[in-house]
């Protein structure tokens, strides 16, 4: 289930897929009482799962600049970006741009973690 962020704060959602390197991505941003702040579904076009979990964090990551949202926390059921963005893990040189650049989108006190795809529901909907 997914649980709400702390009082006063936002909370980022992302998820994509991919099906025959056909991808899409989505995400939203909720705050602690649950409700819908930015929401986004899109299409990417050709691409692995890697690339596309990547680029749907940096859409939603984009938008929270664009209209000076501050998010606290940011999860995705992929545990392979998790990884690599928290430098745990090496990223493949296609989406290595990517990450670097939405960690410039963030401050330093904004965490991101897995979880399972049940307390992603909505993004993963999304996408």
């Amino acid at each position: 289930k997914w649980q709400v962020p702390t009082l006063g704060t936002l909370k980022l959602n992302t998820d994509a897929s991919s099906i025959n390197n056909l991808c899409a991505e989505g995400g939203v941003v909720r705050n602690h009482f649950g409700e819908i702040i930015v929401a986004f579904s899109s299409s990417l076009g050709t691409g692995n799962s890697a690339e596309a979990e990547a680029k749907a964090m940096h859409l939603g990551l984009r938008l929270c600049t664009k209209r000076d949202l501050s998010i606290s926390s940011m999860e995705l059921d992929s545990l392979f970006i998790v990884n690599c963005f928290n430098d745990l893990w090496d990223p493949p040189w296609t989406i290595e741009y990517i990450l670097r650049d939405c960690k410039n989108l963030i401050s330093p006190n904004v965490s991101i973690s897995h979880v399972f795809r049940e307390s992603n529901g909505l993004a993963d909907r999304l996408a």
